[in-house]
Protein backbone atom coordinates (compact mmCIF):
# COMPACT_ATOMS: atom_id res chain seq x y z
CA UNK A 1 0.00 0.00 0.00
CA UNK A 2 3.07 2.42 1.05
CA UNK A 3 4.06 2.01 -2.22
CA UNK A 4 1.75 2.06 -4.26
CA UNK A 5 1.91 4.61 -6.74
CA UNK A 6 -1.92 5.34 -6.92
CA UNK A 7 -2.22 5.70 -3.20
CA UNK A 8 0.85 8.61 -2.76
CA UNK A 9 -0.04 9.81 -6.01
CA UNK A 10 -3.69 10.68 -4.12
CA UNK A 11 -1.92 11.96 -1.06
CA UNK A 12 -0.02 14.49 -3.34
CA UNK A 13 -3.15 15.56 -4.85
CA UNK A 14 -4.68 16.49 -1.42
CA UNK A 15 -7.05 13.03 -0.47
CA UNK A 16 -7.79 13.68 3.13
CA UNK A 17 -9.02 10.50 3.70
CA UNK A 18 -5.80 8.30 2.25
CA UNK A 19 -3.42 10.58 3.96
CA UNK A 20 -5.36 9.67 7.54
CA UNK A 21 -4.56 5.99 6.30
CA UNK A 22 -1.78 6.55 6.11
CA UNK A 23 -1.09 8.27 9.30
CA UNK A 24 -3.21 5.65 10.84
CA UNK A 25 -0.99 2.79 9.08
CA UNK A 26 2.71 4.29 9.80
CA UNK A 27 2.18 6.62 13.18
CA UNK A 28 2.95 3.90 16.25
CA UNK A 29 5.59 2.26 14.01
CA UNK A 30 7.18 6.09 13.66
CA UNK A 31 6.36 7.07 16.92
CA UNK A 32 8.71 3.38 18.14
CA UNK A 33 11.12 4.61 15.90
CA UNK A 34 11.26 8.24 17.29
CA UNK A 35 10.59 7.27 21.04
CA UNK A 36 13.94 4.65 20.35
CA UNK A 37 16.14 7.52 19.44
CA UNK A 38 14.86 10.62 22.10
CA UNK A 39 13.71 8.40 24.49
CA UNK A 40 10.63 10.80 25.20
CA UNK A 41 7.37 9.81 24.31
CA UNK A 42 5.76 13.40 24.23
CA UNK A 43 9.09 14.53 22.21
CA UNK A 44 8.67 11.63 19.93
CA UNK A 45 4.71 12.11 19.61
CA UNK A 46 5.83 15.61 18.79
CA UNK A 47 8.20 14.81 16.34
CA UNK A 48 6.33 12.55 14.46
CA UNK A 49 3.17 14.80 14.22
CA UNK A 50 5.98 17.44 12.59
CA UNK A 51 6.74 14.77 10.22
CA UNK A 52 3.03 14.50 9.21
CA UNK A 53 1.86 18.01 9.01
CA UNK A 54 4.82 19.03 6.78
CA UNK A 55 4.43 15.83 4.47
CA UNK A 56 0.81 17.34 4.10
CA UNK A 57 1.87 21.05 3.37
CA UNK A 58 4.48 19.17 0.86
CA UNK A 59 2.63 16.77 -0.42
CA UNK A 60 3.04 17.80 -3.80
CA UNK A 61 6.22 16.28 -4.03
CA UNK A 62 5.20 12.45 -2.85
CA UNK A 63 4.97 11.98 -6.22
CA UNK A 64 8.27 11.91 -6.69
CA UNK A 65 8.84 9.58 -3.87
CA UNK A 66 9.87 5.62 -4.37
CA UNK A 67 9.82 4.77 -1.46
CA UNK A 68 7.06 6.28 1.22
CA UNK A 69 8.17 3.99 3.89
CA UNK A 70 11.34 4.80 3.85
CA UNK A 71 10.90 8.08 3.19
CA UNK A 72 8.71 8.69 6.27
CA UNK A 73 11.49 6.62 8.64
CA UNK A 74 13.90 9.25 7.43
CA UNK A 75 11.85 12.36 7.80
CA UNK A 76 11.34 10.90 11.53
CA UNK A 77 15.32 10.22 12.10
CA UNK A 78 15.95 13.73 10.78
CA UNK A 79 13.19 15.33 12.83
CA UNK A 80 15.06 13.83 15.86
CA UNK A 81 18.36 14.84 14.45
CA UNK A 82 16.89 18.42 14.95
CA UNK A 83 15.46 18.11 18.27
CA UNK A 84 19.27 17.01 19.72
CA UNK A 85 20.64 19.90 17.57
CA UNK A 86 18.11 22.42 18.95
CA UNK A 87 18.89 21.02 22.48
CA UNK A 88 22.61 21.31 21.95
CA UNK A 89 22.62 24.18 20.38
CA UNK A 90 24.81 22.74 17.77
CA UNK A 91 24.87 22.98 13.86
CA UNK A 92 25.25 20.00 13.03
CA UNK A 93 24.21 16.59 14.88
CA UNK A 94 25.46 13.40 12.83
CA UNK A 95 23.13 9.64 13.81
CA UNK A 96 26.85 8.46 14.76
CA UNK A 97 26.32 10.63 17.84
CA UNK A 98 23.30 9.50 19.04
CA UNK A 99 25.03 7.32 21.83
CA UNK A 100 21.93 4.79 22.54
CA UNK A 101 19.10 3.57 20.98
CA UNK A 102 16.13 2.60 23.03
CA UNK A 103 14.30 -0.61 21.99
CA UNK A 104 9.96 -0.25 23.40
CA UNK A 105 9.14 -4.29 24.41
CA UNK A 106 6.48 -5.03 22.57
CA UNK A 107 3.23 -6.73 24.46
CA UNK A 108 3.93 -10.26 25.90
CA UNK A 109 2.11 -12.84 23.54
CA UNK A 110 -0.70 -14.28 25.28
CA UNK A 111 0.49 -17.57 24.91
CA UNK A 112 0.98 -20.61 28.07
CA UNK A 113 3.64 -21.95 25.65
CA UNK A 114 5.95 -18.65 25.96
CA UNK A 115 8.45 -18.57 29.24
CA UNK A 116 7.80 -14.72 30.66
CA UNK A 117 11.46 -14.89 32.30
CA UNK A 118 12.46 -16.37 28.35
CA UNK A 119 11.03 -12.99 26.81
CA UNK A 120 12.21 -11.25 30.01
CA UNK A 121 15.75 -12.52 28.87
CA UNK A 122 15.34 -11.65 24.98
CA UNK A 123 14.89 -8.21 26.07
CA UNK A 124 17.72 -8.17 28.50
CA UNK A 125 19.78 -9.80 25.81
CA UNK A 126 18.68 -6.81 22.74
CA UNK A 127 18.91 -4.45 25.70
CA UNK A 128 22.55 -5.16 25.66
CA UNK A 129 23.16 -4.68 21.84
CA UNK A 130 25.11 -1.90 20.66
CA UNK A 131 23.40 1.00 19.28
CA UNK A 132 23.71 0.52 15.64
CA UNK A 133 22.83 -2.98 15.61
CA UNK A 134 19.69 -2.39 17.97
CA UNK A 135 18.58 0.18 15.70
CA UNK A 136 18.67 -1.96 12.77
CA UNK A 137 17.02 -4.48 14.74
CA UNK A 138 14.34 -2.72 15.57
CA UNK A 139 14.02 -1.30 12.15
CA UNK A 140 13.89 -5.27 10.82
CA UNK A 141 12.05 -7.17 13.44
CA UNK A 142 9.86 -4.83 14.79
CA UNK A 143 9.28 -2.02 12.20
CA UNK A 144 9.62 -4.50 9.00
CA UNK A 145 11.76 -2.74 6.68
CA UNK A 146 13.49 -4.31 4.47
CA UNK A 147 17.34 -4.14 4.29
CA UNK A 148 17.49 -1.57 1.58
CA UNK A 149 15.20 0.61 3.58
CA UNK A 150 17.13 0.17 6.63
CA UNK A 151 20.43 1.54 4.87
CA UNK A 152 18.63 4.47 3.14
CA UNK A 153 16.99 5.32 6.40
CA UNK A 154 20.54 4.73 8.65
CA UNK A 155 22.68 5.87 5.76
CA UNK A 156 24.90 3.00 5.43
CA UNK A 157 25.33 0.61 2.43
CA UNK A 158 22.86 -2.93 2.97
CA UNK A 159 25.95 -4.99 3.68
CA UNK A 160 26.64 -2.63 6.68
CA UNK A 161 22.68 -3.37 7.59
CA UNK A 162 23.08 -7.03 6.92
CA UNK A 163 26.35 -7.21 9.17
CA UNK A 164 24.40 -4.83 12.15
CA UNK A 165 21.61 -7.69 11.98
CA UNK A 166 23.83 -10.86 11.57
CA UNK A 167 26.13 -9.42 14.48
CA UNK A 168 22.23 -8.41 16.50
CA UNK A 169 21.33 -11.92 16.19
CA UNK A 170 24.55 -13.80 17.13
CA UNK A 171 24.77 -11.73 20.24
CA UNK A 172 20.96 -12.50 21.03
CA UNK A 173 21.34 -16.24 20.70
CA UNK A 174 24.52 -15.87 22.14
CA UNK A 175 23.39 -14.63 25.36
CA UNK A 176 20.13 -16.61 25.50
CA UNK A 177 21.89 -19.61 25.26
CA UNK A 178 24.15 -18.74 28.35
CA UNK A 179 21.42 -18.21 30.30
CA UNK A 180 19.33 -21.24 29.25
CA UNK A 181 22.34 -23.62 28.82
CA UNK A 182 21.52 -27.43 28.53
CA UNK A 183 17.76 -26.65 28.29
CA UNK A 184 16.89 -27.24 24.42
CA UNK A 185 18.78 -27.39 21.46
CA UNK A 186 15.54 -24.92 19.99
CA UNK A 187 16.86 -21.46 19.10
CA UNK A 188 15.81 -19.24 22.28
CA UNK A 189 14.06 -16.68 19.52
CA UNK A 190 12.38 -19.55 18.01
CA UNK A 191 11.01 -20.50 21.42
CA UNK A 192 10.05 -16.72 22.63
CA UNK A 193 8.32 -16.83 19.49
CA UNK A 194 7.84 -13.35 18.57
CA UNK A 195 10.88 -12.49 15.85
Amino acid sequence: MLNNPIFISSIAQGNEQKFRLLMEFTSDQLLCFAMGLVKNKETAEEIVSDVFVTIWKKRKGLAQIKNLKSYLFICVKNGCITHFRKAKNDKIIYLNEIKDFYFAEMDKPENDFIDDDLVDQLYAAIESLPPKCKMAFSLAKINGLKHKEIAEVMNVSPKTVNNHLVSALKRIIESMELKNKGFSKQSPLKKVAIF
